[in-house]
């Protein structure tokens, strides 16, 4: 009986360190296994591991419509129209019938009118400052022919938006916008204000630059010369516009050369 109950015995413990029944040790520093019939299959997804290819990328992020010529079209002629009318008469019915189009079409586009008139905005903006920079970071032209230059750029938006010459019509969208930014969006305001930012600074290099080589005399109020140069820049639709002509503008900036640039320039 006492053999029968030591086999017993032997027979426990073997079931409790080497069968079912682990150690609280032995469980911790096991690593848990996920079953198989949690682990993702490979042959469910062949293709798991292959990177997506830039069509894939476009196609899985990307839910807005291509863009296409109507699409420039609508732009084009929303810019003329907030240029000439302003923002409230500038509206999908018109955009539609000039176009020949349903204001379906343009929802399709670009969703709903601010985000319209904020992409044309953007756009505009940034056309308008590279054409500012072209002019004052030139290094080979002084500042009297940065002002020439700046009358003909101006000369040519102007003709191309009153092309009978003596009208008061708007012809920037920066200048005719401003009027109503409070209905704006917040990212086409940035832009708006952004242009003068951007202004400012080429103004700024092109003065330094005329003070290094020579062109200014050592006297010269550079901050002051500066604040004058943007603004004047900056305003000169309304001289237009309220002249009914462009000929204020080219009067106003020969003045300014002969009353402010000659008492400073050599």
């Amino acid at each position: 009986m006492e053999r029968a109950q030591s086999f017993a015995e032997k027979a426990a413990k073997r079931s409790t360190n080497g069968g079912r029944v682990k150690s609280t040790a032995n469980s911790a520093a096991s690593p848990s296994v996920a079953s198989p019939r949690s682990r993702p299959s490979r042959q469910s997804d062949p293709h798991r591991d292959e990177p997506l290819s830039q069509n894939d990328k476009t196609d899985k992020t990307s839910a807005a419509p291509k863009k296409s010529p109507m699409y420039d079209s609508i732009k084009d002629l929303a810019k003329k129209l907030l240029i000439a009318h302003g923002y409230h008469k500038t509206t999908f019915g018109v955009i539609a019938k000039e176009l020949g189009i349903t204001t379906t079409n343009i929802h399709y586009h670009f969703g709903n009118k601010n985000s319209l008139v904020e992409e044309v905005v953007k756009e505009y903006v940034a056309g308008a400052t590279a054409g500012q920079k072209k002019i004052w970071l030139d290094e080979t032209l002084s500042l009297r022919e940065k002002l020439q230059a700046e009358v003909a750029y101006n000369r040519n938006l102007f003709r191309k938006y009153n092309p009978g010459g003596k009208t008061r019509r708007p012809w920037s969208l920066i200048g005719r916008l401003r009027l109503e930014s409070d209905v704006l969006t917040d990212e086409a305001r940035a832009a708006l204000a952004g242009f003068t930012t951007e202004i400012h600074a080429a103004v700024e290099v092109a003065v330094e630059h005329a003070s290094r080589t020579g062109e200014l005399k050592r006297d010269t109020p550079k901050e002051d010369l500066i604040f004058l140069l943007t603004h004047l820049v900056d305003s000169l639709s309304v001289f237009a516009q309220d002249a009914g002509g462009f000929e204020r503008v080219e009067q106003f900036m020969n003045s300014f050369s002969v009353v402010v640039l000659a008492k400073y320039t050599k």
